[in-house]
Order: structure tokens, then sequence, then C-alpha cells
């Protein structure tokens, strides 16, 4: 278990909570750094060293705190963010990928989902889940998001590339819808990296939100 990936699980006690905890716990990818149930200690967890891989945070531990995962990314900016989230909160979403969140999951997830979903941000992906992404994409051209610095161009074939990696497909499966190969699909990444000088294709996808190019 020496290079498992660090999570630290940040969520009020119940059952379910424990359950899943257990569960993943069991799995020979992951390691519990710290598991929290309390919004104040989240600072101190993610200031320990080594730094975790992953925060794993229940969307009620952010409500009406827009700074805290700013201030987060601050202190870990290694650090990725995955929120559990219910349907009603999609239009808290923008604002929290615009602070740093990697991925938004609904608590109801099921254990694969929730694995593939931890698996596809920590390799530099955004995850969102399919009950949550419709609902974003609709939200997205209703919101006047303030654009800052220069705009970044997206091809429509860009533009298609990074829809689909939101949605959680990998290389080989984006390469197979688009009627091209994994090595092509690849190359637009590292264009893509290129043009916007984001640090992962995270980023990218981010700024393309704000820009509101998804839609």
């Amino acid at each position: 278990m020496e290079n498992s990936a660090k999570i630290i699980w940040a969520s009020p006690q119940s059952l379910a909570r424990d359950g899943i905890v257990a569960l993943l716990d069991q799995e020979p990818d992951f390691t519990f750094a710290e598991i929290i149930s309390k919004q104040e200690d989240m600072m101190n967890a993610v200031a320990n060293k080594p730094v975790a891989d992953i925060l794993i945070v229940d969307h009620f531990f952010l409500n009406d705190q827009r700074q805290l995962l700013t201030s987060l990314k601050e202190i870990a900016p290694l650090l990725k963010v995955l929120v559990l989230s219910g349907t009603e909160h999609n239009e808290d979403i923008l604002d929290l990928m615009k602070s740093g969140a990697d991925g938004y999951i609904v608590n109801e997830a099921n254990k694969d989902e929730l694995i593939f979903a931890i698996k596809h941000i920590l390799t530099g992906n955004t995850y969102i889940c399919t009950a949550l992404y419709i609902q974003v994409l609709e939200s997205i051209a209703a919101l006047d998001i303030e654009k800052k610095g220069a705009t970044v161009e997206f091809s429509e074939r860009e533009e298609q590339i990074l829809k689909l990696i939101l949605e959680g497909y990998s290389n080989q499966e984006i390469a197979y819808q688009l009627f091209t190969n994994k090595r092509t699909i690849l190359k637009y990444r590292e264009s893509l990296l290129q043009k916007t000088g984001a640090p992962d294709i995270g980023t990218v996808i981010r700024m393309a939100l704000q820009q509101g190019v998804l839609s």
C-alpha cells in the first residue's frame, strides 16, 4: 500500500459515510490519510505533511464558504478535490469549479462510480457524474460568467474532446466516438495545454466553462 493514493475524507459522520469509507479502505489503490467530521478540521488536515493526494468533501462543508476551497488549494496546489453533492446544488458547481474543484459526484453514487471518479481525477482529469453534468451544461448558458484575462479560442474539435473528457470518457473511448485514434486525442490534449498554459486538462476545462464554450 506504499504507492496507494492518500485520501482525506471530509463529511458529517453517518452510517452511510462509514459504510463507503469501509468499502474504499479495502481497495489496494487507496489509503485514508484522515477522516474528518467537522468543517473546521479541514485546513489542518490539508496542511499536514506529507500532503494527501485527494480531498473528498461533502458539499455541506463548502456551503457559504466559497473562499475555503481556494484557501485549501493555495496550501496544497497539487491536491485534487472531489465534491460530494446533490442534484439540487447544480448552480453551486460552477463557482466551486472556478475555485479549484476537480470533480463532482452525487452522494448516492455507487462504489464503482466513486472509485472511477477518484482514479479519473488523480490522473489529471475532471469528472462530473451524469446526473449533475446535464444540469451544469444547461445552467452555463444562463450565467454571465466574468471573463478574466485573454479569451482562449477553442476549435469545434477541441470543444468536442473537452466535453467528452468532462463526461469521464477515456482517451481510447473519445477516439472511438470521434472516429480517430488514441494518439490523435493525446496530441489534442498536449496542444490544449500549450495553447492555454494550463498545468493539466482539468484547468483547461475550467477555463472553457468560465468562457461558456461547453454549453
